[in-house]
């Protein structure tokens, strides 16, 4: 006999996929659990994102994520439950909160929901509390984009940035090019930066790492973590010095390998964009690198000042 098909999770279209949402919803959470219609449609749904489960094109599972992050309105079927199903629509929620680059996500979990979300990594916040008529507690967890490999359009500063830059240290293969005025301490001044560098530098011969940056007094006065590493590992990690050049705005680019790159534009009028796995837009950018990189010299000022200061780490990250 031929196996029967198992359930399938997509992102569902509101209202395309409206009828078969309301359907679930009214079974679990109106008809089982008594909750009012009033709060039930509370008019939010054209906004939020919405995941759903099917089987055999039956509607058996669905939830959904708010534009502040909120996950809700999960609900699955009486004769699909303990079957992981609900483990399944949570984690898709969570990863639709990524792409879009939430900081966190939070919930309203019902009591005995509880453990189902902290196992998730979820933590309780506050004192337990009445919605609908059932005990709930709000429970949050913070998203973590420090080995993201997806595309994100929006990025917010200084965090999660300060995450996908630790994303491009630890997934890259051979090369790192950062382009930096003042290798921003509030991105590039992490200690776990240092260490994803240091380990990728140490991986092989051909591993390199190369920093171009405007100014070099302003890293050796706070004792920048990554000036201290390139004066560790200078066969690994070279630093030069750009002052001037009509080909740079003072933009940050940090490109990895040949195929994925995070651009920070000078100004706040665009976002911060991180594209992996790009390899045209990523092979654009390691051309502009190297062009603004054969301009650059190693700074006296370095050489000569570098011996002369103890590294003990990051000391000038911002607040």
């Amino acid at each position: 006999m031929p196996e029967t098909p198992t359930p399938t999770i997509r992102q569902a279209q509101w209202p395309t996929d409206e009828a078969a949402l309301e359907q679930i919803r009214r079974r679990v959470f109106i008809d089982e659990q008594g909750v009012p219609q009033t709060i039930e449609w509370d008019g939010r749904d054209a906004q939020a994102l919405h995941v759903i489960a099917e089987h055999q094109e039956q509607a058996i599972g669905c939830g959904r994520l708010l534009e502040d992050g909120r996950i809700g309105r999960l609900a699955v079927l009486r004769d699909w439950r303990g079957q992981g199903l609900g483990r399944q629509l949570r984690s898709r929620l969570i990863e639709l909160a990524q792409a879009r680059g939430d900081l966190a996500v939070y919930l309203h979990a019902q009591a005995e929901a509880v453990d189902f979300y902290a196992r998730a990594g979820f933590d309780a916040r506050g004192e337990p509390f009445d919605e609908a008529g059932i005990a709930h507690l709000a429970m949050w967890r913070d998203l973590d984009y420090s080995r993201w490999n997806q595309p994100l359009l929006r990025i917010g500063y200084p965090r999660p940035a300060n995450q996908v830059v630790l994303a491009q240290a630890h997934l890259a293969t051979r090369e790192l090019r950062i382009l930096s005025p003042r290798l921003d301490p509030r991105l590039f001044d992490q200690e776990a930066l240092s260490v994803a560098i240091r380990a990728l530098v140490r991986r092989g011969r051909m591993s390199r790492v190369k920093i171009l940056v405007r100014d070099i007094r302003a890293l050796i006065d706070c004792g920048h973590s990554l000036l201290g590493l390139a004066h560790r590992l200078p066969t690994g990690i070279e630093m030069r010095c750009l002052k001037e050049h009509p080909g740079w705005d003072d933009d940050t680019l940090m490109i990895r390998d040949r195929d994925s790159v995070l651009a920070l534009p000078a100004g706040e009028e665009e976002p911060a964009v991180y594209r992996p796995q790009d390899r045209a837009r990523a092979s654009s950018a390691v051309d502009r690198f190297e062009e603004l990189w054969r301009n650059g010299e190693t700074d006296p000022e370095f050489r000569a000042l570098a011996l002369e200061y103890s590294f003990q780490g990051p000391v000038c990250a911002g607040p």
